[in-house]
């Protein structure tokens, strides 16, 4: 498997992190995870082959997760090299085609009719989905938002794990259990009452319990020290610890 980080931000304007967004590469699946602003332009400035995209998987309905759907499907109407005729999946939480639904009032049917066939997934909490060939997707509810999903991505022995938004979560930590790679938000330094969303202590805590061999933290709502966020996460799981960046790439 191969995953290229397209978006390591939030909805803040950062000139060197969009929103979030992810591409696995395993065999003949070519996954695109959330598709938040910038993205859709950083599958071609990180040698993605969107042209060839099979999945697109979104983890919730906020903007800065969902916002470049639109502008995916103006590149497949007008911004392709080659022909094409092999399908594309939707997949994402139910609610997916109402999100679908509006963007389709607001820009026309016709932009979300490429020349190759485009199917919807919708997905509940321990469900999953066979992709191609051994790879297969699965997915967990987070305590972010009423819809909002975190999801497995399994390649025969290896996985990728992401959080999508989340609050601390034991039942995602072991939906998790023993990934390859887990790719985590990591919001804050410290916990806010009432966010639903994960800091230093919750994300170390979560990958402690996944026993996750390597851990990718993303999605910051502070300026960041590196090492200072490795230290503080380090404290409590001993596994590799990557900061997440626009372009990252690695293999599993």
């Amino acid at each position: 498997m191969k995953l290229t980080i397209l978006g390591s931000g939030t909805v803040v304007p950062d000139g060197a992190r969009n929103s979030a967004g992810y591409f696995i590469e395993a065999g003949e699946v070519r996954l695109m995870m959330d598709c938040g602003a910038g993205t859709v332009h950083a599958l071609a400035r990180y040698g993605c082959d969107w042209e060839r995209l099979t999945h697109v998987y979104i983890s919730h309905f906020h903007v800065d997760h969902v916002g470049e759907l639109a502008a995916l499907f103006f590149a497949f109407k007008y911004g392709m090299r080659g022909a094409r005729d092999a399908p594309l999946m939707l997949i994402g939480p139910r609610g997916l085609d109402r999100v679908m639904d509006g963007l389709k009032q607001a820009f026309g049917e016709d932009l979300f009719a490429p020349k190759f066939p485009v199917s919807l997934r919708l997905l509940a909490p321990g469900e999953q989905i066979d992709l191609s060939g051994d790879s297969r997707l699965a997915v967990e509810k987070t305590p972010h938002t009423d819809e909002s999903l975190a999801v497995r991505v399994t390649s025969g022995a290896s996985s990728i794990c992401y959080t999508g938004d989340t609050d601390y979560s034991p039942e995602v930590a072991r939906f998790f259990a023993k990934t390859s790679v887990m790719i985590s938000e990591c919001s804050f330094r410290e916990r806010r009452e009432g966010v639903a969303h994960v800091a230093f202590k919750d994300v170390a805590r979560m990958a402690a319990l996944a026993a996750a061999e390597r851990l990718i933290v993303t999605h910051f709502y502070f300026e960041v020290d590196e090492e200072a966020v490795k230290r503080e996460i380090g404290r409590q799981y001993s596994g590799e610890i990557l900061i997440g960046r626009d372009g990252l790439q690695l293999s599993v």
